[in-house]
């Protein structure tokens, strides 16, 4: 068999697939499979890199390549699952992270921070339509952890904002919409910006916490 990496490694998948090698087994050498398929040492090597990214092979120098226990996913295959949380999933997450990111960014934002952050509040004050509503409210929430100075906080929120574009959730969205529950939010927007003006970790925290807990009660139609 010839080929390039790619069919080597979609060919050493196969061959664990049907059981051939078991977790922990250590698998055959580079020279060896490279005799096997017929190509050459360095075409194994990019192949087993390639499986190693998925999680699959671990390598010991001096030991050799073995395969995982308990093969790990990778990030893509993560999030490629995420996309079915339910809208209560989603809600316990962010009550996990949204109100310590308006903590961070009461204490870490800079003025031209605040600046953007009340900027977005102002626009969803003034739109009346849902869906230029919901965008504004998103940019609001996206503009508090863009300033929290924590990468990996903000890196969870863009899968966050993935999962929010799913049709699902704006549906839900919309049958929630009135407009006397987005001045409520405005008004919850409002008193999180005052905290964040402040400079009042806690009280950020808390009022974020109590917005998505209003959140939460008009999507899901209970409290947390």
């Amino acid at each position: 068999m010839r080929g390039n990496a790619d069919s080597i490694a979609e060919a050493l998948r196969r061959r664990v697939a049907a059981g051939e090698w078991t977790g922990g087994k250590r698998l055959p050498t580079e020279r060896e499979l490279a005799e096997q398929y017929g190509v050459a040492r360095n075409t194994v090597r990019r192949a087993f890199d390639l499986l190693e990214a998925d999680g699959l092979l671990a390598r010991h120098v001096g030991r050799g390549t073995y395969l995982r226990e308990e093969p790990t996913q990778g990030i893509a295959e993560i999030v490629r699952r995420m996309e079915g949380t339910s809208p209560a999933d989603m809600m316990e997450v962010r009550l996990l992270l949204e109100p310590a990111a308006a903590g961070f960014a009461a204490t870490n934002a800079s003025a031209s921070d605040l600046a953007a952050i009340g900027a977005a509040h102002e626009s969803a004050v003034a739109t009346q339509d849902m869906p230029t509503f919901e965008y504004w409210d998103a940019e609001f929430h996206h503009r508090i952890f863009s300033c929290t100075r924590n990468d990996l906080l903000r890196e969870f929120h863009e899968v966050l904002r993935v999962l929010r574009d799913q049709p699902k959730w704006f549906e839900m969205k919309a049958r929630s919409f009135a407009e006397a529950r987005r001045l409520h939010y405005c008004r919850e927007h409002a008193e999180i910006l005052a905290a964040l003006n402040a400079r009042h970790p806690e009280q950020a925290a808390a009022a974020m916490r109590a917005h998505l807990l209003t959140v939460q009660q008009n999507l899901l139609g209970r409290p947390d």
